[in-house]
C-alpha cells in the first residue's frame, strides 16, 4: 500500500471519528439544553399551581378545583393534587380516572412529598413522550400534598429526532465529499484536511473562537471559510447563551439576596417588636414579588421562543388599544401622568389578540415609567389599506443615543439612571420586539435625552 493510501485510510479514519464525535457532542448539548430548559418551564409552572392551592387549603376549598382544571386548559398539561400520602384529591382530567388513587409509589411524589421538586421522562404507549414535574404543596413550611403535572414532550423529543438525523445527513454528507476530495487529490489535500480535523476537535471542546486558517480558493479553502462561518455563528450564539444566563441570574440573585439580609436579623435577634417583624416581612414580600415578576416574563419570553407561527384572526384593534388604556389609566393618574388615546376610527386588522394587547401595553406602560408627574403618554392609531400604525410617544426623560439600538435586547435597561428610577427588568420591550416579529411587522423608536421617546410599530392588516 502506498504512502498516499496509508495516509488516505489514516485521515479517513481521524475523518470520520472527528465528525461523528461533533456531532454526538453537539446533539447532546443540544438535547441536554432543550430537556433542562422544558425542566425548569414544568417545575416553574407546578410552583405557581401548588402556590395557588396552598392559598385555597381551608379557606376556600372549593376553588381548588376549577383552578387547576383552568390551569390546566391554559398550559395544555395534566395536573394531580395529592395530600401528603400521596392520595390523588383532585384530577384535571375530568374523568375522576385517578381520584382517589394513590401514587405515592411515584418516584416524582415521593420527592415531592420529602420537600424536593422532581423530574422525568417516560414513554407512554398511546400517548407518547411525557414529562412528569412534582412539587410539594405547602402551608406554613408544613408539606400538605403535592403537584403532579404531566405534560407532553412528543414536540420536543421529534423536535430533537429530526435535529438529530440532519446532523447525521449533514455530517454524512460532509463526510463523503471530503473523503472523496481526499481520494482524487489525497498528496494535496492531506495537510489542509488535517487542520480541518484538529478544528473540528477543537470546536467540539466548546473553543467556539477558534479559527482555521487554509489559504486557496478551492474545494478545501471555501470548507475551511465555511467552518469559520459556523464557529463565529456557534461563538456568538454561545455568547448569547452565556449572557442571558448571567443576567437572570443576576436579576434573581438581587431579591434573593435581599431577602436573605432581612431574614438573617430576625433569626439572629431575641425579642424582636412585632412591627419590625411586618416591617420585614413586608419588605420580604416585595422582593418575592419582584422575583415572580421576573419568571413570568421570563416563561413569555420562552413560550414565544417556541412559537414559530400564530394563527391570527380578525380584531378590534381600536378597542384592544382602548382596553390597554383604561386598564394603565390608574396607574398614569397615580404619578400626575396625563394618559392619551387617539384613534379616528374603528380598526381591524389580522392579529393574534393577547399578544397584541400585550404588546401595546409594554409599551405605554414602559412610558409612564419613564415620565416624571406632569407629562403626557400619548397612544396613537391610525391604518391604511396595508398596515396598523401604531404610536406611543411620551415626555420622558428619554434614552441616549449610544443606548438606542439595545433598547429591544434582553435585560437592556438603557441608561443607569432609567433603570435605577425603575427598577424593571429589561425583557419588556425584548418581548414586544418578539410580538411585533411574529406579526411580520416592524417597530421604531426615536428619543431625545430630556424631552421624550417616540415607538413607531407597523403591522400589516391581513396576515399573508
Amino acid at each position: 500500500m502506498s504512502i498516499r493510501w496509508k495516509i488516505f485510510s489514516v485521515y479517513f479514519v481521524i475523518l470520520i471519528v472527528s465528525l461523528a464525535s461533533t456531532g454526538i457532542y453537539l446533539f447532546n448539548n443540544i438535547y441536554e439544553s432543550y430537556l433542562a430548559n422544558e425542566r425548569v418551564t414544568n417545575l416553574t409552572q407546578a410552583n405557581m399551581i401548588a402556590n395557588l392551592v396552598s392559598k385555597f387549603i381551608g379557606v376556600s376549598s372549593y376553588l381548588i378545583e376549577p383552578t387547576i382544571v383552568d390551569y390546566s386548559n391554559q398550559i395544555n398539561s395534566r395536573i394531580l393534587f395529592t395530600d401528603v400520602n400521596g392520595k390523588v384529591i383532585v384530577d384535571s382530567a375530568g374523568n375522576g380516572g385517578m381520584e382517589g388513587k394513590d401514587i405515592n409509589g411515584y418516584s416524582d411524589v415521593k420527592s415531592a412529598l420529602k420537600g424536593t421538586g422532581s423530574t422525568s421522562i417516560h414513554y407512554i404507549t398511546g400517548s407518547g413522550w411525557t414529562m412528569y414535574s412534582a412539587v410539594p404543596v405547602t402551608i406554613k413550611n408544613e408539606i400538605v400534598g403535592s403537584i403532579l403535572l404531566s405534560t407532553s414532550i412528543d414536540d420536543v423529543m421529534n423536535f430533537l429526532y429530526s435535529i438529530k438525523m440532519q446532523m447525521i445527513y449533514t455530517f454524512t454528507a460532509i463526510g463523503s465529499i471530503v473523503s472523496i476530495l481526499s481520494l482524487i487529490v489525497a498528496a494535496f489535500i492531506t495537510k489542509p484536511l488535517k487542520r480541518l480535523t484538529d478544528a473540528t476537535k477543537v470546536i467540539s471542546e466548546g473553543k467556539f473562537d477558534y479559527k482555521v486558517e487554509v489559504n486557496g480558493n478551492d474545494e478545501i479553502g471555501k470548507l475551511a471559510d465555511a467552518f469559520n462561518d459556523m464557529s463565529t455563528k456557534l461563538m456568538k450564539i454561545d455568547d448569547e447563551r452565556k449572557r442571558f444566563v448571567s443576567d437572570a441570574s443576576h436579576e434573581l440573585k438581587t431579591p434573593l439576596a435581599a431577602i436573605k439580609a432581612l431574614v438573617e436579623p430576625l433569626i439572629s435577634s431575641d425579642n424582636v417588636d412585632i412591627s419590625v417583624y411586618k416591617e420585614f416581612l413586608k419588605d420580604i414580600d416585595s422582593e418575592v414579588d419582584r422575583m415572580t415578576r421576573l419568571v413570568n416574563e421570563l416563561l413569555v419570553l420562552a413560550r414565544i421562543d417556541k412559537i414559530r407561527s400564530i394563527e391570527n384572526k380578525t380584531e378590534n384593534i381600536s378597542e384592544i388599544a382602548y382596553n390597554v388604556v383604561e386598564n394603565l389609566e390608574a396607574i398614569a393618574k397615580q404619578k400626575g401622568v396625563s394618559l392619551i388615546f387617539e384613534s379616528d376610527k374603528n380598526i381591524f386588522a389580522d392579529v393574534d389578540a393577547d399578544r397584541f394587547y400585550r404588546m401595546i401595553y409594554n409599551v405605554v406602560e414602559n412610558g409612564i415609567k419613564y415620565t416624571p408627574s406632569g407629562g403626557t403618554v400619548k397612544l396613537n392609531l391610525d391604518s391604511d389599506d396595508k398596515n396598523v400604525y401604531i404610536t406611543i410617544s411620551d415626555t420622558g426623560i428619554g434614552i441616549s443615543q449610544e443606548t438606542l439600538p439595545k433598547v429591544f435586547e434582553r435585560f437592556s435597561r438603557g441608561d443607569t439612571a432609567r433603570s435605577q428610577k425603575t427598577g424593571g427588568f429589561g425583557l419588556g420591550l425584548a418581548i414586544v420586539k418578539e410580538i411585533v416579529d411574529l406579526h411580520k411587522g416592524h417597530i421604531d423608536v426615536k428619543s431625545t435625552v430630556g424631552e421624550g421617546t417616540e415607538f413607531y410599530i407597523t403591522i400589516p392588516v391581513k396576515n399573508v
